[in-house]
């Protein structure tokens, strides 16, 4: 702990010398200050930063500042967005809690360093992906204080994180391992299950299904997808999908066609398509927990793999591109906003598509 010494001048007046082994340099530092009351800030500050006198100072300054914190900005930056739904909004306030807050949150926006975000950047424990969209949240705040004239420079521009590989492997389950799924699955999700593998709908898109967003075409039948489960403040609820092309009418095959069909009984035309047994909305969690991981559980050993409910999507588009469907034709099945997307996920199992172009001109 630093120490304060008492010391009389020449002319009899006093100082106040700061005694205190600097933990940047390693050196015992002193520093004198004419009043007492100053010298016992300045140990207090220290105290409460290691002996760092750097760190001290830099607590002190923050002290001093008048401008509202990180936190405070973030808050009413995430607020006052325009463009944004009530789900997109819920997902923002909770990585600014769990990611943003407990280590920048108490800064003073105008007392941010480039050197603090880029420790808080570089210490963020999570997906690269995940990394970037925290990151996104914190930079696009303080783009708006610039604009509301409390800092004068984004310190957050600039930061990337470095690529690495996704916790969640996409998973392209073969037809005999579908096969192996369908036999132990309970029959009442078949449908369901056929359903996600043959069409590649989110699952949340799935589940917002009505019977009348069945549409009959010629000898086929399609699914107009114009809603989707969200997630907001106060649960789950019915929204827009997830994007402007996610808007968007999917074509079954003709047996799966059938096959819903048959299955729609007497189900008014507002009534979901699928629910729990006990009419309640077939939640993701619901059908994770109660359906699919004990599934998984039961099985794994002969399936060899352990895929999401979302990897039957992935195997949806694989399916699609071994038949040799345009990458294109792919992204607005699955309702891509860009062909990146659709690209950057599944563009390397076209393996064949370039000897495909090359036969065209032999």
């Amino acid at each position: 702990m630093a120490s304060i010494r008492k010391l009389v001048r020449k002319d009899g007046t006093f100082t106040w010398a700061v005694l205190w082994r600097d933990s940047d340099t390693g050196k015992q530092t002193s520093r004198s200050l004419v009043s007492e009351a100053d010298a016992k800030m300045l140990k207090d500050f220290l105290d409460a930063n290691g002996q760092s006198f750097s760190m001290a100072a830099e607590a002190a300054s923050r002290m001093s500042s008048t401008a509202p914190t990180v936190q405070q900005v973030v808050f009413e930056h995430i607020e006052t967005l325009t463009a944004a739904s009530s789900g997109t909004r819920h997902t923002y306030r909770g990585q600014a809690k769990i990611h943003i807050y407990p280590v920048l949150g108490a800064v003073p926006v105008d007392r941010l360093t480039r050197a603090e975000v880029a420790r808080w950047f570089n210490g963020m424990t999570i997906a690269a992906k995940s990394k970037k969209n925290v990151h996104a949240i914190l930079s696009a705040s303080l783009k708006t204080a610039i604009a509301d004239g409390l800092i004068s420079e984004n310190v957050a521009l600039g930061m990337r994180a470095a690529d690495e590989v996704s916790t969640f492997e996409p998973v392209f389950l073969s037809e005999a391992q579908m096969s192996i799924i369908y036999s132990a699955l309970p029959q009442r999700w078949c449908l369901f299950v056929e359903l996600l593998e043959n069409t590649g709908l989110r699952y949340g898109e799935a589940t917002a299904l009505r019977w009348q967003d069945v549409e009959q075409r010629d000898d086929r039948v399609a699914l107009r997808i114009t809603r989707a489960w969200r997630r907001g403040d106060d649960g789950e609820y019915i929204g827009p999908p997830k994007t402007k092309r996610s808007r968007r009418t999917v074509t079954l095959p003709l047996w799966l066609g059938d096959a819903l069909l048959s299955a729609r009984g007497d189900a008014a035309a507002g009534d979901l398509m699928f629910t729990r047994p006990t009419g309640l909305h077939l939640s993701n969690s619901y059908f994770h927990l109660s359906v699919w991981m004990p599934l998984m559980k039961e099985i794994v050993g002969q399936l060899g793999a352990k895929p999401r409910i979302h990897d039957l999507r992935h195997t949806h588009a694989s399916r699609l591109i071994a038949k040799g469907v345009p990458l294109p034709v792919i992204q607005a099945r699955l309702g891509h906003e860009s062909i990146t997307t659709t690209v950057n996920t599944y563009g390397h199992l076209a393996g064949d598509a370039d000897s495909l172009a090359a036969s065209v001109l032999d």
